[in-house]
């Protein structure tokens, strides 16, 4: 067994954010748990490399949640060495002929910015954006750190209550008809709300309307790691081991242990086997039920698990990232721009229109990348000149592989870079990197076919549909078996929610201590009946 103990009270498959995030709850509570990844080092997504000198974020950088989530205070992170930065200027989408509307988190300055393009829709945005702002902040985040409601509880609980309410209302319109009803004339305005909305993959006319204001919201308050996204996982990987946690890196998993319909533990690929009374997969549904627990235990426990499991839908676009690194920065104020557009976290080019936008999104799914449209995040940095351009990008490309256009892109997309930033003509490219989906699904297998939020957000998936109504509360059909991961309510984009909230779970199921307390945000709005 080498360093391994033959038992432990959990073990948890991933250490992912979520699995790193219940590691550190549950092992503060007392439980022996232990850790397992197949990579060298934790954190799934959250990639940072170095190469020449530079730092690369390949994967996740935008962290959404980081201001709000109830694990960067309880497990104390700036602490152990995550700190972020947070911009003044959140967004910028700049046209072709030197125009920039800019956004920030405070609603009043983005409304004096988008004067000077529509003075109506200036006042207009005041006021839907305190209704949308009241929306997320009420309803939405405290959701996302406590266990979904059932579909019907949630539509009448809901009605009780004008936040409520108003979330039931959009969440049967899509994208599109949530932004139609604010009702905003300027196709500008339009266009940047609705990108910030969908760059992550949202299909902006399939439902599910309530998660436009939280993407928007939350972008507009998003933040980077300082010296790179990967220190938040190595944050949570010292709170877990000074607490105990034993962390197996570079181990594959190859089943599940079961007695009958009861997890007991798991074996790995060499052989080796560690008991557990409790078992949590951060994998997704397909890797948990039908890979490493199998069909067999899965019908014993359920009649429908193995169906529900097999009709999971992966996301139908992902992302291509093509990261550079250069003698200096891209300006855009070289062309003209407003200033504020050089500072904004996320920069968004090539499209003015919503029409555009939505034929660009419709391409991606035909096949197509479009070298011409997309955002550029997370260059501020202090350290390193590295710049990023980030695209909605096809598994399967329609025109050709991603092996024989990968090096190619890097230089288009630089071309249309410098169109906006004309310095970058004279700027020397000193290394670049092409994160592309086949290069996401080879990384990170959990992300099947560049899924990057394993697995589409669509209704049937979605709130206490994900995965399924049997596992959206974190428990199983198999008992002692959890799941907690990207597919698992309330998603993925490194929001820690999955494993805050399946540690409470277990801490309850197992009789360990809740060190921690609720959220005040999330008790108000439990009185509202809001948060199950």
């Amino acid at each position: 067994m080498g360093t391994l103990d033959s038992h432990y009270d959990v073990a948890i498959i991933g250490a992912g954010p979520n699995g790193l995030t219940a590691a550190c709850y549950l092992s503060r509570a007392g439980a022996k748990v232990l850790l397992v990844d197949r990579h060298h080092e934790c954190g799934g997504g959250l990639i940072t490399e170095e190469w020449s000198g530079f730092r690369f974020n390949t994967h996740a950088k935008l962290m959404m949640m980081m201001d709000v989530m109830p694990p960067y205070d309880d497990l104390e992170l700036e602490s152990w060495g995550c700190k972020y930065i947070r911009p003044d200027v959140a967004a910028a989408i700049v046209t072709r002929d030197g125009r920039a509307m800019c956004f920030y988190a405070d609603i009043e300055r983005t409304a004096k910015s988008i004067a000077r393009f529509n003075a109506e829709d200036a006042e207009a945005y005041v006021e839907v954006m305190t209704d949308w702002y009241t929306i997320v902040n009420e309803a939405i985040i405290p959701a996302t750190y406590s266990l979904p409601l059932p579909l019907l509880d949630m539509a009448v609980s809901y009605e009780q209550s004008e936040v409520g309410s108003v979330v039931n209302e959009m969440a049967e319109e899509s994208f599109v008809e949530t932004l139609d009803a604010a009702g905003f004339e300027s196709e500008l305005l339009k266009t940047a709300i609705l990108y910030l909305g969908t760059m992550y993959g949202m299909d902006p006319e399939g439902g599910l309307g309530f998660l436009l204001p939280l993407f928007y919201n939350r972008l507009l308050h998003s933040a980077v790691v300082r010296n790179g996204s990967h220190q938040l996982a190595a944050s949570l990987a010292r709170f877990a081991n000074r607490n105990g946690t034993t962390i197996e890196r570079a181990a594959e998993i190859q089943a599940i242990l079961t007695d009958g319909p009861k997890a007991v533990g798991i074996r790995f690929a060499d052989g080796r086997e560690v008991r557990a009374d409790t078992v949590i997969s951060t994998a997704d549904p397909q890797m948990t039920f039908l890979d490493l627990v199998g069909e067999e235990a899965c019908n014993q426990a359920s009649s429908h698990l193995v169906a529900q499991t097999r009709s999971w839908e992966w996301e139908s676009t992902s992302l291509c990232n093509v990261h550079y690194a250069l003698s200096e920065r891209p300006r855009l104020s070289a062309a003209g721009y407003d200033p504020d557009a050089d500072r904004a976290l996320v920069k968004i080019m090539g499209v003015e229109t919503v029409d555009g936008l939505l034929a660009h999104i419709e391409a991606t799914k035909a096949g197509r990348f479009d070298t011409k449209v997309g955002a550029a995040p997370v260059d501020i940095e202090p350290q390193t000149a590295v710049a990023c351009w980030e695209s909605l990008a096809p598994f399967d490309l329609s025109d050709g592989s991603w092996d024989a256009r990968r090096e190619a892109l890097a230089g288009e997309i630089l071309d249309t870079w410098t169109e906006y930033a004309p310095n970058l003509a004279d700027a020397t490219v000193i290394r670049h990197y092409v994160n592309d989906p086949t290069y996401i699904a080879a990384k990170l297998p959990n992300m099947v076919r560049g899924s990057i939020k394993h697995g589409a957000y669509v209704p049937t998936q979605m709130l206490s549909n994900r995965p399924n109504a049997d596992c959206s509360a974190y428990r199983t059909p198999i008992e002692n078996l959890y799941v907690a991961g990207a597919s698992v309510w309330p998603g993925g984009m490194v929001l820690l929610g999955g494993g805050y909230n399946v540690a409470g779970v277990v801490a309850d199921d197992l009789g360990l201590d809740r060190w921690w307390t609720e959220p005040e945000f999330v008790t108000e709005a439990r009185k509202k009946g809001l948060v199950g």
